[in-house]
């Protein structure tokens, strides 16, 4: 395989109608060579992002040139655009070769026709305006989708370069994966999925489905020979091929089995799948997998508080603790060293799994391969976000081509461990028409789930996040799902709807949080710095509201961050240093708490992932780390509540606060544990306590004033590790000198990391 990458030039006209020859980066997205060749300015810092919109009306054309590979008889050469941003025509040495329109799949094309056979070809993709594709498309009136998001309603790309919460209105285009030339041979491998159907303690039940393509007339001689190894694990078979599809059941005695971070060992098998004719090698495919059964048990309501949502994993409930995953970048194609680099902050951050949300994109096998070397395992949504989508039938076959597309590309890794057919898209039935069922979306309720059966039987498939029954809808029930996203008033993070929700899982729930002041300097000019309202273009562009617009969707979180630092200390500090400070001070409290909440009632509930790891642009947000990889307070909190032991106090109940023991291992943990009082260094608590395998549990009272503000510092060892945690016992507001004496003791501290 060869990859076309270098040499790439991309031909447009501007919007005051200048003609354009400049150099492009492949992976790339047209934004960044218009910032390469100095013709727009750093999108990223104060209002630049604006200034793309007027690019949004372009058409651009990509030309290169390549020489036609080594060919031996029945032979044929394939193209392969792995990522293209949007609308598109390919042409070869000026003849029309293929055309696509969706910004999540491969594109391959047979070009070997099309080909000089000894020189250089002439390649040259050109892709259309985004936006203008939309002009003419019919949006029936019982379709809705997010304010900024309409032009995008109907096209299969990334809905947040539109303009979304977590990022700027840049819509884009590009080359945004790598473009390859391979040679496919007449006898090769089409595919192969193997996966682990069930398993016990002594062995594992697997399956191998496999294809391949030949021009031989017949089948006789033919066969296959497959070897998995992990250390000193191995497992060897061969078998004839009666015909060019099957499948193979087999057991796997002792199998090393791959667990998620946190649980186990990651153990991964080289896996080799040899196609032979007559004894001779034809092909042969390589890759690595892990034996893992991962089942979702869930109901499909909590209306009575007998739901279920729980993962097994290797028929063990896993408790996740988790967050969501944005685009690593707001262009795509841009900066891809930020994807591995935003992954590992995941596994740094004491997560097991990461929610990809259905506003970005399908991410590729280097982030897959990363999540199953650090156990992480990976939700996966389908790309609708917010949305009652198109039902017509061109919409629909272009989302079953997308579907089948990505299940088979990325079904091979242990780290996917689900499906989910979408976003709040079910949310939105609820909120926007009360005639509408959310079953009647036939993209989650019938298309998607199809392909998951035919294409994936190893895994669940979800309808939606948060999945809404029609039960759930007819009775108006709308917190009765046992999966939710509990954004609710974002006011004092232990008021009632925080407390005690119903939620058995929750999958979003967040709280703002200032970026470091050192960071806002890098993307708002020196002259704005000091007017942080919603009245400043540069704050309201970061905060990320599309258009300028000062009472538009997302304007609210300007206001809103005053009103959580007001809230919790009782005043806002005047210098943008401080108030960044107390920002940071109080989303980290919110943060740890809503994790502590939800694993003090191990058992009741099964998992919480966040909202969210890591900004894709610099902006103001619920993100815990910055685009420049600052971690904010929230995440070092975060890291330590994550840890598989903690020990925590319940909220106030009787004059007393409860220690609680949580313990994520399959195994009992004997520990010692001391509670001391902040401010008058006073032990309050002492004491030895087993903690039961996989259990939460408590293990003290300690009697408490009301009236008083402390802060009570816990500090735990156990197997030769010591561990802290803190408790503010106090109501707003709060005494700022009294948090920063914690301050000073958190940051002396090291962190204990599994």
């Amino acid at each position: 395989m060869y990859q076309l990458t270098e040499n790439w030039h991309l031909k447009f006209t501007t919007p005051d109608g200048s003609s354009y020859d400049i150099p492009a980066q492949v992976p790339g997205n047209v934004i960044g060579d218009l910032v390469r060749n100095n013709i727009l300015p750093d999108p990223f810092f104060g209002t630049n992002s604006h200034k793309t919109y007027p690019w949004e009306k372009v058409c651009w054309v990509y030309e290169n040139t390549f020489r036609t590979p080594e060919t031996k008889a029945n032979e044929r050469v394939q193209l392969t655009l792995h990522g293209v941003d949007t609308v598109f025509e390919l042409f070869i040495n000026g003849k029309f070769a293929g055309s696509g329109k969706n910004m999540f799949i491969e594109h391959r094309f047979d070009i070997t026709d099309f080909l000089i056979s000894d020189g250089e070809n002439r390649i040259q993709i050109t892709i259309a305006s985004n936006v203008m594709c939309e002009r003419h498309t019919s949006r029936p009136a019982a379709f809705d989708c997010q304010p900024h998001n309409y032009a995008g309603w109907h096209l299969r790309r990334a809905t947040h370069t539109y303009g979304w919460d977590i990022a700027p209105r840049i819509v884009g285009a590009g080359l945004w994966r790598t473009v390859t030339l391979e040679v496919i041979k007449p006898t090769r491998w089409r595919e192969s999925y193997l996966y682990t159907q069930w398993l016990n303690s002594e062995k594992a039940g697997m399956v191998l489905h496999w294809e391949f393509d030949t021009d031989a007339e017949d089948f006789d001689g033919f066969s296959a020979a497959m070897t998995l190894t992990c250390g000193d694990s191995c497992y060897h078979e061969e078998f004839p091929l009666r015909f060019c599809s099957g499948r193979n059941y087999f057991q796997f005695t002792a199998p090393k089995l791959w667990w998620p971070n946190k649980a186990g060992e990651q153990h991964l098998y080289d896996v080799s799948l040899k196609l032979f004719q007559n004894g001779e090698l034809q092909d042969e495919m390589n890759w690595r997998t892990g034996i893992r059964d991962i089942r979702l048990e869930r109901s499909e309501t909590n209306i009575n508080g007998e739901g279920k949502f729980c993962f097994k994993v290797n028929n063990k409930p896993l408790f996740i603790t988790g967050s969501n995953w944005v685009p690593a970048d707001a262009l795509h194609g841009e900066n891809r060293e930020r994807i591995l680099k935003n992954v590992k902050q995941f596994k740094e951050l004491n997560c097991n799994m990461i929610r990809c949300w259905g506003g970005g994109v399908y991410e590729d096998h280097d982030f897959f391969d990363l999540c199953d070397e650090l156990g992480l395992l990976v939700w996966q949504d389908f790309m609708l976000a917010c949305t009652i989508p198109p039902q017509d039938q061109e919409f629909l076959e272009e989302l079953r081509n997308e579907a089948v597309s990505a299940v088979k590309k990325l079904r091979r890794h242990p780290s996917l461990a689900l499906w989910c057919g979408d976003n709040e898209c079910d949310q939105r039935f609820f909120a926007v028409n009360d005639r509408r069922n959310p079953s009647m979306n036939k993209a989650t309720r019938e298309i998607f789930p199809e392909v998951v059966f035919a294409h994936d039987p190893g895994r669940d498939y979800l309808p939606s996040s948060p999945y809404m029954a029609d039960e759930i809808k007819e009775r108006n029930l709308r917190y009765s799902s046992p999966e939710q996203h509990l954004w609710g008033p974002r006011d004092n993070w232990k008021s009632p709807f925080y407390l005690n929700p119903s939620a058995i899982f929750a999958s979003e729930i967040g709280y703002l949080g200032m970026p470091a002041f050192e960071s806002v300097k890098k993307f708002i000019p020196a002259g704005s710095l000091n007017k942080r309202s919603a009245e400043n273009s540069d704050w309201l562009c970061h905060a990320a509201q599309p258009f300028n617009e000062k009472n538009g969707c997302y304007a609210y979180r300007i206001g809103m961050m005053h009103e959580q630092v007001e809230g919790f200390f009782g005043s806002v500090p005047e210098k943008l240093e401080d108030f960044a400070e107390a920002s940071q001070i109080v989303q980290a409290e919110a943060m740890k708490y809503f994790v502590e909440n939800f694993r003090k009632d191990k058992g009741k509930r099964t998992g919480i992932i966040w909202w969210n790891a890591i900004d894709c642009w610099p902006q103001f947000s619920d993100a815990v780390i910055d685009y420049y990889y600052n971690w904010k307070l929230a995440a070092h909190y975060l890291k330590n509540v994550q840890q598989s032991v903690l020990l925590m106090f319940s909220e106030p109940e009787a004059w007393c606060i409860r220690l609680h023991g949580i313990n994520d291992h399959q195994r009992e943990i004997r520990l010692h544990y001391t509670v001391t009082d902040l401010e008058t260094q006073q032990c309050c608590l002492t004491g030895d306590a087993i903690l039961p395998a996989d259990t939460s549990c408590e293990l003290a009272a300690l009697r408490i004033s009301l009236g008083k503000q402390q802060i009570f510092r816990i500090d735990y060892s156990y197997d030769g590790r010591k561990c802290f945690n803190h408790y503010l016992l106090a109501a707003p507001p709060v005494d700022k000198n009294l948090y920063k004496k914690w301050l000073e003791v958190f940051n002396s501290l090291n962190f204990a990391v599994y």
